[in-house]
């Protein structure tokens, strides 16, 4: 099965700081999905909380979102609402 990819600018407002990467490891724990984040020149797993704050991704800035897995599709619109989340 091919990645399913998405490429956003992250909206939220903090970024993927402490709270929105919390929260996003936490729901993609329930996806039987593999997802990493690239962001500048770093990639992360998304399901690590210190892998996803090293990207150090705020406001305005591009992620690309890769995901494989039976529920790929499922945990890239996790991440992606995440990402995109203007509290």
């Amino acid at each position: 099965m091919d990645p399913m990819i998405a490429e956003v600018v992250i909206t939220n407002p903090h970024g993927l700081h402490a709270r929105p990467a919390a929260v996003m490891v936490e729901k993609l724990k329930a996806f039987d999905a593999e997802v990493r984040i690239e962001a500048g020149q770093k990639t992360a797993n998304a399901v690590s909380i210190m892998s996803v704050l090293a990207l150090g991704a705020g406001p305005g800035d591009t992620a690309r979102v890769h995901s494989e897995g039976p529920q790929a599709e499922a945990a890239l619109e996790a991440v992606v609402a995440i990402l995109t989340e203007e509290e």
